[in-house]
């Protein structure tokens, strides 16, 4: 009978090492499992953050592209209306002066 009970015991003394062992295991497991994830968290944000400023710089790309058009549609007009106004001036002092001609000369 005592060999039985020593057998138990030894059982209970294994099922309590196999327990715990599965307890350490499990803890491991899950720290391993929350690294990865901090990982996976961490490298999404660095993606994120890189995604954003590459949108920023094509955004401002584009603006100063933009605004390069503007200034050369702008400087385009603004040369026209010159030209115009040159003519215009041209124009204006040919007829006063074939008026001049005609009534003083």
């Amino acid at each position: 009978m005592a060999d039985v009970v020593q057998e138990v015991k030894k059982a209970e003394t294994d099922a309590d090492e196999i327990i715990e062992e599965a307890r350490e295991n499990k803890e491991q497991m899950l720290d391993r499992a929350r690294e990865k994830a901090d990982t996976i968290v961490e490298d999404a944000k660095e993606n994120s953050i890189e995604r954003k400023n590459k949108e920023l710089k094509n955004f401002k790309e584009e603006l100063e592209d933009r605004k390069e058009e503007i200034i050369n549609e702008g400087q385009d007009e603004a040369n026209g209306i010159t030209d115009s106004a040159s003519e215009d001036i041209s124009e204006a002092k040919n007829l006063l002066n074939n008026e001049f001609s005609e009534k003083f000369l």
